[in-house]
């Protein structure tokens, strides 16, 4: 009786591992997959941000080009 009880419940603990360990493997592929996401996502914040600034320091320098070339522009009073 003790044996059959001992080894029901080391086949247990078998199963458990194992089931463990599957589970394991899963989550972490699934976590990569999510990293490997992510950055992909940064890199493309990255280089929006990058672009927006050249953009902003190109229309900074076209906005002093017009402001020299027409003068400062009076308001219009009705």
């Amino acid at each position: 009786m003790e044996a059959s009880v001992i080894s029901l419940g080391l086949s247990f603990l078998g199963v458990n591992i194992a089931f463990m360990a599957l589970m394991w493997r899963t989550f972490s592929r699934q976590f990569q997959a999510i990293d490997r996401r992510f950055d992909r996502v940064e890199d493309k914040i990255d280089n929006l941000a990058r672009d927006h600034q050249s953009l902003a320091r190109e229309l900074s320098e076209f906005r002093g080009e017009v402001r020299g070339r027409l003068g400062d522009p009076s308001p219009i009073t009705a």
